[in-house]
């Protein structure tokens, strides 16, 4: 199973300073992937723009993977994603991994001026029109002037593409285009079991290969204090019962616990799912950076 790691500190601005850091420090801990979210509005250190910040991680990197676990693609005009993403893959030199989403904050469909019904089509839409700029089709043609997208990405014709997706119509969507399904972390295993079948009979009836690889991303504490686990584990049911209301006590989206736990579970994702990339997500509340690394080398032990 491959490891990756979400970045670990988002909470200032500073934090946001530290993102090259943090992608530095996860790839001398023998992780092979960094991921940054997108979120917008979010208090004072909202990450509305992970490009940018991943052009700097790529700077301060050799050899690690870089991903955006679901930059929100409706809200963009295609053509200026399309140069974005080309150009930090030739920065990354192909270590680019593009994982896209829909959204879903009716907040931010109204700030940016999209209808959310919308959301699905513009999707399709603009990740086509992206695909074909990067494959080298002509941007605009009029007359005798022909554009091109310049440059285009490091990865020939394109990045890995993963898509976020939850929910039927988003499942399908991801098969259509025969990307990798990226499951929430909130996802229980049952809804997480269910969710994989119901993409992969939507790769089927795609008739699309299924991807090589098999990502999910899962909140992970690795600890030998019961009482810690116990207290993060109550917490986090909180937090995904808040967002799932098919959540139950025994199959929870989080795996928090002693090492021996940790890789039990894990082993379950990789025999029962077929999962074979796992990104570790931090940020729990409570908990301290120094704990969250320390769990994070335990987990590259175990596993890497």
């Amino acid at each position: 199973m491959k490891l990756a790691v979400t970045a670990w500190d988002l909470s200032s601005v500073e934090a946001l300073q530290r993102i090259p850091e943090q992608a530095a420090i996860a790839e001398a801990m023998g992780f092979e992937g960094f991921w940054l979210p997108e979120n917008h509005f979010a208090g004072p250190a909202a990450l509305s723009a992970p490009l940018i910040l991943l052009a700097a991680a790529a700077v301060r990197t050799k050899t690690i993977d870089l991903g955006t676990t679901s930059l929100v693609l409706p809200i963009r005009h295609p053509v200026s994603v399309a140069e974005d993403v080309a150009m930090l893959d030739q920065i990354a030199q192909g270590r680019l991994i593009l994982g896209l989403g829909r959204g879903f904050s009716e907040d931010l469909f109204e700030v940016f001026g999209v209808d959310p019904r919308q959301k699905r089509v513009l999707f399709k839409q603009s990740l086509t029109q992206m695909q074909s700029m990067w494959s080298g089709a002509p941007i605009y043609q009029k007359d005798d002037r022909t554009l091109h997208l310049s440059p285009r990405p490091y990865q020939n014709p394109q990045p890995r593409i993963w898509i976020a997706a939850f929910g039927p119509l988003a499942l399908k969507q991801a098969a259509a285009f025969g990307c990798p399904y990226l499951a929430s972390p909130m996802e229980t295993f049952t809804e997480l079991t269910q969710n994989l079948a119901q993409y992969r009979a939507a790769l089927a009836a795609a008739d699309q290969p299924a991807p090589a690889v098999v990502p999910i991303m899962r909140t992970i504490l690795i600890t030998e204090d019961a009482a810690l686990a116990a207290s993060v584990s109550t917490h986090l049911g909180q937090e995904t019962r808040r967002a799932s209301s098919q959540d139950q006590p025994d199959d929870p989206a989080f795996i928090v616990g002693p090492a021996a736990f940790v890789a039990d579970t894990l082993a379950r994702y990789r025999e029962d799912l077929g999962v074979n990339y796992l990104i570790a997500r931090g940020r729990i509340k409570g908990i301290t950076e120094a704990q969250q690394l320390a769990s994070h080398a335990r987990l590259i032990e175990l596993f890497g």
